[in-house]
């Protein structure tokens, strides 16, 4: 069985994860080590708006992704899956069309390789939550680079639940969205392992 967490930067999915993996004593596979140079590093420069780093940044998603997840057999839970790379990779890119063009034939090409989840859990967050969230979570680079970026996140988010819904439903993944505005990070949990427990 598996697993995927999912849900727009800060939503809370990866102390879902660790909360989920711990209570049915599941391996979980973290979206980076945090001591990761090259995905800090990237992530800092598209942060910072510095030019040709997007396509760099999102193989450097799907690729590290691919080698995580051919690491694990048998039942585990993931914080974000692939078809949430695809989304990032439509905003990043999308003043490259031909860049876009490619990336979508790399992206497809991986999705083909990875075990596709039994679950999708896709956590909703608006935008008063979110920037609270980002604040209150201490990602410097996040942080110094948050007016700089918040267009960018803005239009993020006013896509993220829809699309990585759309994504399950093309490549015929089981999902749930959870609102998370406005509960605890018990009531999530609570409502997490409740729909996990019905595929069990």
């Amino acid at each position: 069985m598996k697993i995927s967490i999912g849900g727009m930067i800060a939503s809370g999915k990866s102390t879902l994860v660790q909360r989920l993996g711990q209570a049915l004593n599941l391996p979980v596979m973290e979206e980076f080590e945090r001591e990761d140079e090259v995905f800090n590093t990237l992530l800092r420069w598209l942060y910072e708006q510095k030019s040709n780093v997007e396509m760099l940044l999102q193989i450097y998603f799907i690729h590290n992704h691919w080698l995580n997840q051919v690491k694990y057999e048998g039942s585990f839970i993931v914080d974000r899956d692939l078809v949430e790379h695809w989304l990032f990779a439509q905003h990043n890119l999308k003043s490259m069309p031909t860049i876009m063009n490619m990336y979508n034939g790399v992206f497809h090409a991986y999705m083909n390789q990875v075990k596709q989840p039994d679950l999708y859990l896709i956590l909703d967050v608006d935008w008063e939550n979110f920037e609270a969230r980002v604040m209150a979570r201490g990602r410097e680079q996040e942080i110094e680079n948050f007016d700089k970026n918040k267009s960018y996140f803005k239009n993020l988010l006013s896509d993220y639940t829809k699309k990585v819904a759309a994504q399950c439903a093309v490549y015929e993944i089981p999902y749930v969205i959870i609102d998370t505005n406005g509960i605890s990070e018990d009531e999530v949990f609570e409502r997490a392992l409740a729909e996990i427990k019905k595929i069990q």
